[in-house]
């Protein structure tokens, strides 16, 4: 989805329907026709930027940080630039933002309309801004917090520079329904192994992805994401604390993508490692015995509660 941009230029993260790259190089210039929806957001300024979309005539002026860039599918984009640069490239498949339109202004058929060159977009820097952030913590797992950034900044598009602009959606406030809340959690909980994209659990709850991530904010006070974490890691502690399993098997049956992943989310949400919940239980056996089933180490129990 970004072969037309060098793997030099920044690591590459292909997700569900989209694609995400951070680039940063020194003066070039590229020229290419888009196979997808592509938007870019500076990362920097750069003075005496030349873009030509769709045109032999190319525009040059001051493109400042937090510009962004909009190239719909199969327009052809020459830039250049003379400083070195860092940008955040997002690339969305045209049959997933489609599908995205459908969800939040029940109409798939837009047009992209992008912004003169320079313009700049405060929330789509914040955006991509902690996109950019997702991708240097790798260790942590990245791929479906930044899917939801994706969707989110996908949504954001469509609002402002498509001939969606100024549709009316509707109006959405509070949190889950009961039953929606029901439907989501139970769903979370027996899909734990697999991919639980913002978008996917929107379906579930009967919701658009906009509307979906505040409720869900407003019902349990963690994003969508945060919750899935959450939960992923409580299923593994039981497991660690309860089974032989071997760690990295405990990664796979809770959706990590593997051990380390695993690690690295403990030990940022709880400061604890795995191995230290699985010697403290051992700890707690060779003093009191077998553990009922269930139970968490008494070391465990004593920092947490502390």
């Amino acid at each position: 989805m970004l072969s037309g941009v060098p793997d030099e230029w920044g690591p590459k993260f292909q997700l569900d329907g989209g694609a995400v790259t951070r680039t940063h190089t020194g003066p070039n210039s590229i020229h290419f026709t888009a196979s997808t929806h592509m938007a870019l957001v500076l990362l920097t300024a750069q003075p005496q930027r030349q873009v030509a979309l769709n045109s032999d005539r190319k525009m040059e002026a001051l493109a400042p940080a937090g510009a962004l860039e909009i190239v719909p599918v199969q327009s052809e984009l020459f830039a250049r630039w003379v400083v070195e640069k860092q940008n955040l490239l997002i690339a969305v498949d045209p049959g997933h933002l489609e599908q995205l339109a459908g969800m939040e202004f029940d109409r798939d058929s837009f047009e992209l309309r992008p912004p003169k060159l320079g313009v700049v977009d405060a929330q789509a820097h914040m955006l991509a801004r902690w996109m950019r952030r997702e991708m240097e913590a790798k260790e942590l797992g990245c791929e479906e917090s930044l899917d939801a950034q994706v969707t989110l900044f996908s949504i954001h598009l469509l609002r402002n520079y498509s001939s969606l602009k100024g549709r009316s959606t509707s109006i959405f406030n509070g949190g889950l329904s009961s039953n929606a809340w029901r439907r989501v959690n139970d769903f979370i909980q027996a899909h734990l192994t697999e991919s639980l994209s913002l978008k996917r659990l929107a379906t579930v709850a009967g919701l658009s992805p906009s509307h979906f991530a505040r409720a869900f904010k407003h019902t349990t006070g963690q994003s969508p994401h945060q919750y899935v974490i959450a939960a992923r890691l409580a299923y593994a502690r039981h497991l660690i604390v309860e089974t032989e399993a071997p760690l990295s098997e405990v990664a796979k049956i809770t959706g990590f993508s593997s051990n380390s992943h695993m690690t690295s989310m403990m030990k940022q949400v709880w400061g604890t490692l795995p191995k230290q919940y699985r010697q403290m239980r051992q700890l707690d056996e060779a003093r009191f015995g077998p553990g009922t089933p269930g139970d968490v180490p008494s070391a465990i129990r004593s920092s947490e509660s502390g």
